[in-house]
């Protein structure tokens, strides 16, 4: 069982339970999981432009499995990241010559294919750079908002961000109360308190 106790004048008090610690993992999962497509074992290409860790008969798949190949994802943000087209581009040629060798349906390649295709791709890498960036915002107590104004893209998001940021923040001022005790001096005791979250956050993930 994960609790977090705190000592104060000798006795051991208890200020979040394994529930609520539970809850705050399975957010930030929640949100993570939305960008999440089933990964197929292939390389986006090899040295000859040919796909690699399949055999010549490819399985029928999706679009997603090739949106969420690792190297096209972290390729495809970092264009965004940089504003870089050119990179944009080839990653798109690239996932095109896989949706064809793998006979994808005329409607998913459509999806791919053209401006419509390259903004739909940098949507995506968008909204999981925005999630990637959340995380880490949440986990070092940063601000968000100006994430909110840099990936618009992940606006469905923003809500439950802030709620997930609200419930944390309450957590956190009630171990500084914990920790003040009948000091009162709540403020004093406000880095201890987001030191000692973090660290029982980090033994049930």
């Amino acid at each position: 069982m994960l609790l977090v106790s705190i000592q104060t004048s000798g006795l051991a008090q208890t200020f979040m339970s394994n529930k609520t610690l539970l809850v705050v993992a399975l957010i930030i999962g929640v949100i993570a999981a939305l960008f999440v497509f089933n990964q197929p074992s292939y390389e986006l290409s090899g040295t000859d432009g040919s796909i690699q860790g399949q055999p010549d008969s490819i399985p029928q798949y999706s679009y997603t499995d090739i949106l969420n190949n690792d190297e096209f994802k972290l390729g495809m943000q970092q264009a965004v990241e940089n504003n870089d087209v050119e990179l944009a581009k080839e990653l798109q040629q690239k996932a095109l010559e896989i949706a064809h060798a793998a006979n994808l349906p005329e409607s998913e390649i459509n999806l791919l294919s053209g401006e419509n295709g390259l903004r739909f791709m940098g949507f995506l890498a968008s909204r999981q750079l925005f999630v990637e960036k959340f995380q880490q915002h949440y986990l070092s107590f940063k601000d968000i908002e100006q994430l909110k104004l840099d990936y618009p893209e992940a606006y469905d998001l923003f809500e439950r961000s802030d709620k997930l940021i609200e419930l944390r923040d309450d957590q956190i001022q009630q171990l500084a109360e914990a920790l003040a005790g009948e000091s009162g001096d709540v403020d004093l005791h406000i880095h201890e308190a987001k030191e000692q979250w973090k660290t029982r956050l980090n033994s049930i993930e």
